[in-house]
């Protein structure tokens, strides 16, 4: 009965420590069912002062560049200057939601230290110029058991420093920022002979070890204490202890660790835990153990090396749950417990505790821009020193510097689109800078984009070329609403639109014959540097600015939203048709996909007079490519009679296709000396039957999209021959669902954005 009594115990310490663990569960379904409300107001304004910091997006983990505002200061608030803020293990759980708590963006960091620069009028405890942290806690119910006994860590309402909702509703951003806001409540007063860069991680990586020594009776000079790994946490562990005057023990896999544990941290033994010989040896002669490893990893080993009433004690924390073995805790009533940080009081007790001892974190000191890579390395434990990398902030672009460089401020007018800002190719709204309007520069107003399969693939980063964060769009269309002095083609007023391409040199051979699509310094619409060295932004935004030679007038007659698709879809298969002579009237040319290109290219096809096959793995579009668009036949591709039928009867094929697919099916179609002409992209290689191109001196080529001028052309095609794209308008908010659809090809035929009735700031 006892032994049952003990068992029931146990499972309760084991369930109080997973909420330790996990301890913003409390604030976990708030956070879900706020997110839509907090939606109605974008990071960047919900508070009246800007900020800037560095922010993952979804489960990558990702960080990248994010502007977001910082509430004004209250009567109760300090508001620092972040100058250095230390990369916790917690913060890569968090980033890639490895603990399933955690709502994006967000802006990781809780060991964040800098110097005052405003306090409220009824601060108390603060004042302008003093050095301060704030660790993992920025509010808490001040009324609660546990906050009146000074273990706000503990409340369960406690409110964690980045990723959780304050009091206002609005969502706590962390230290990987510019400044920093808190009630003096949770600010920590810095010692003057604690530098800050080593002083940070203590405000977590400390605290988290320094609270359980002391609670747990660890703290006693003679005692003896074993630390489990020698991270971040545990090199700090090492230290505290052996300034209480605790015999310690480092008991780590690493072998190679020793010298470094001993030597450097001041360690009075060692332990290999893969050595069974010593583990065996050390059998029941620690009074307690710190286990720091946030790995999984076996608990018997250690249970083992605890005398009777040992005490184990988790400060790491695995993402699943130890096997815990039961039988060693009941015979020798050993205790597994666990500790999460500690209250302000003691958080400040420990701080001033390390400046008298001279207890500093061991540091690898790293700028922002450099964050993943470290985030990559802490995931091996491959940091320089334990795991506790702290960045930079005078690399760490402060405001009056970062905003300098940054997508908002490198231009002067301000504008809003949606980007991507990894290769998770989510699109979210972002503040960016369209330039002045230079002399032969038309400024226009969006108010169509459409969304082209190459953007799917960029903001995925499929061909491996992309650079963050990306506003995508290269089939802009809107109306002109400024012209630079010597522009001569346009007025205010006109209707305009952008395709692929806003730059090229003008002077090279290409560009001569008016081919600037293939001009070595073509600049893309989106993706590229411009000449002044900054990036393009492309039409899924609310304003676009380009040199008057790369701008085309859109006729009259041409419906703006389903006209916009032609800028890349409709070149793309034009200028082919053209250039490899498959425009003549007669001709037989067959149409690979049916999609946005194929749709548009069975139209162009059918204006030239010519006979048009569209071929396509789907029975079910036979009706609408015949009856709809116009084609003379339909071959189904996964139809062996069908093909075979058509055996060489084509002087062409247009291939549209962006997905892996055999050639040699395609190939037999053609006539001697047929033109496989590819104008889809696929992501990876295709076969090449090379004996087929060989005996029937057959030619397969690439076509991307065209110049200038033969743009201008095409789309006075259009409108003399009323070809538009046949679209569906979608608003700004739904395109991750329709790249999604896009990757499926459900899609008839191309997504146009709505951007001037759906793209709206929140300011």
């Amino acid at each position: 009965r006892y032994i049952l009594v003990l068992y029931h115990t146990l499972l309760l310490v084991i369930t109080g420590l997973g909420i330790a663990l996990l301890y913003n569960i409390p604030i976990f379904s708030s956070q879900l069912l706020s997110r839509e409300k907090s939606m109605a107001k974008s990071a960047e304004v919900e508070h009246p002062n800007k900020a800037f910091g560095w922010a993952a997006t979804d489960t990558s983990g990702l960080l990248s560049p994010f502007n977001f505002s910082r509430r004004a200061t209250g009567e109760k608030d300090v508001t620092f200057k972040v100058l250095y803020c230390g990369i916790c293990h917690s913060d890569l759980h968090m980033v890639k939601n490895e603990w399933g708590t955690s709502t994006y963006p967000i802006i990781p960091g809780h060991e964040i230290v800098g110097v005052v620069t405003e306090v409220g009028s009824g601060v108390q405890k603060f004042k302008v110029g003093d050095k301060v942290g704030v660790g993992c806690v920025v509010g808490a119910c001040h009324s609660c058991d546990n906050c009146t006994n000074h273990l706000e860590n503990y409340c369960p309402k406690m409110i964690l420093t980045y990723g959780a909702k304050y009091y206002d509703g609005t969502t706590t951003y962390g230290g990987y920022s510019d400044t920093m806001v808190s009630d003096e409540h949770f600010v920590i007063r810095i010692p003057d002979n604690l530098p800050l860069d080593a002083g940070a991680p203590l405000l977590c990586a400390g605290i988290t070890v320094y609270s359980p020594l002391r609670f747990y009776g660890l703290d006693k000079p003679g005692m003896h204490v074993g630390v489990v790994g020698l991270g971040g946490l545990g090199h700090v562990a090492v230290k505290f202890a052996k300034a209480m005057g605790v015999k310690v023990t480092v008991i780590s896999t690493s072998p190679n660790k020793k010298k470094e544990a001993l030597e450097h941290l001041g360690a009075d033994s060692f332990l290999v835990s893969k050595d069974q010989d010593q583990m065996q040896a050390a059998q029941g002669t620690l009074d307690g153990i710190i286990d720091t490893v946030s790995a999984q990893h076996p608990l018997m080993p250690l249970l083992g090396l605890l005398k009777t009433q040992g005490k184990l004690v988790m400060v790491g924390a695995p993402a699943k749950p130890l096997e815990l073995p039961v039988f060693p805790l009941l015979m020798g009533r050993k205790l597994v417990g666990g500790s999460c940080m500690g209250g302000m009081k003691e958080t400040q007790e420990m701080i001033d505790f390390a400046a008298k001892h001279n207890i500093t974190s061991d540091i690898e000191v790293i700028p922002i821009d450099y964050v993943n890579t470290a985030m990559e390395r802490l995931v091996k434990a491959d940091a320089l020193h334990y795991q506790n990398i702290t960045i930079v902030s005078s690399l760490l672009l402060s405001r009056e510097n970062s905003m300098a460089k940054s997508p908002e401020v490198e231009h002067p007018n301000k504008a809003l689109g949606w980007a991507a800002r990894d290769t998770s190719g989510i699109l979210s709204p972002f503040n960016f800078s369209r330039r002045a309007t230079g002399e032969k520069d038309v400024k226009f107003k969006v108010l169509y984009c459409g969304i082209c399969h190459s953007d799917l693939h960029m903001i995925l980063n499929e061909w491996g070329m992309t650079t963050y964060p990306l506003i995508p769009g290269h089939e802009i269309v809107g109306v002109v609403t400024e012209v630079g002095s010597k522009v001569q083609k346009f007025k205010v007023g006109d209707k305009v639109g952008v395709g692929c391409m806003v730059g090229a040199c003008l002077s090279c051979d290409s560009c001569t014959n008016h081919l600037e699509n293939y001009c070595h310094k073509t600049i893309l619409t989106y993706g590229a540097k411009y000449y002044d060295g900054t990036s393009t932004y492309g039409g899924y935004s609310d304003t676009m600015v380009s040199d008057e030679h790369f701008v085309i007038r859109i006729p009259e007659n041409l419906p703006l939203d389903s006209s916009a698709p032609l800028l890349c879809a409709g070149i793309t298969v034009y200028s082919p048709l053209r250039f490899y002579g498959l425009d003549k009237p007669g001709m037989h040319v067959g149409v690979v996909g049916l999609g946005g290109l194929g749709h548009v290219a069975v139209k162009f096809a059918k204006a030239m007079g010519v006979k048009v096959t569209v071929i396509s793995t789907s029975p079910n579009k036979k009706k609408e490519a015949m009856e709809h668009l116009g084609a003379d036949s339909f071959l189904v591709s996964k139809d062996q009679d069908q093909m075979q039928a058509a055996q060489g009867i084509m002087d062409g094929i247009i291939d549209t296709v962006s997905a892996q697919h055999p050639l040699l099916p395609l190939i037999g179609l053609l006539k001697t000396q047929g033109k496989l002409v590819m104008v889809g992209a696929p992501e990876k290689p295709l076969e090449l039957p090379v004996f087929p191109l060989i005996m029937a001196r057959k030619l397969l080529g690439g076509s991307c999209i065209g110049g200038m001028k033969e743009t201008q052309e095409m789309m006075d095609f259009a409108a003399k021959h009323n070809i538009k794209a046949d679209i569906e308008v979608i608003s700004i908010d739904y395109v991750n669902t329709a790249m999604e659809r896009l990757q499926k090809a459900d899609v008839r035929y191309r997504f146009v954005i709505d951007i001037a009735n759906t793209l709206k700031s929140n300011a």
